[in-house]
């Protein structure tokens, strides 16, 4: 499973992975999501003062921790889903949603 962390600058180090891209103060990409960073770049990004970046962090699991998140978010749709009518379109909706989030689990 991956998330994205906002991490000071000094914490960054080459070889983590951008989680969004980062813009300049006029709205020009800098780098793009999903760059690998190296000590070229995070050079470059302190010289034009970016103090921060958003950083995908990889949490790997056992096979007991992932069933475990599967059912609180089994447990979680539920609970949101409640109130939620019986028809078709509500039923596809929390179907779709429980779909994405076990994905992300993966």
């Amino acid at each position: 499973m991956t998330r994205v962390h906002v991490l000071a600058l000094n914490q960054i180090a080459p070889g983590m992975v951008l989680g969004a891209d980062i813009h300049d103060a006029h709205g020009a990409t800098l780098l793009a999501a999903g760059t690998e960073l190296t000590e070229s770049h995070l050079a470059s990004l302190a010289r034009r003062e970016v103090r921060q970046a958003a950083i995908e962090i990889r949490e790997i699991f056992t096979e007991e921790e992932r069933e475990a998140r599967r059912e609180e978010t089994r447990a979680r749709l539920r609970h949101l889903f409640r109130r939620a009518g019986e028809g078709e379109a509500d039923r596809a909706l929390k179907q779709t949603l429980l779909e994405y989030r076990l994905e992300q689990i993966e």
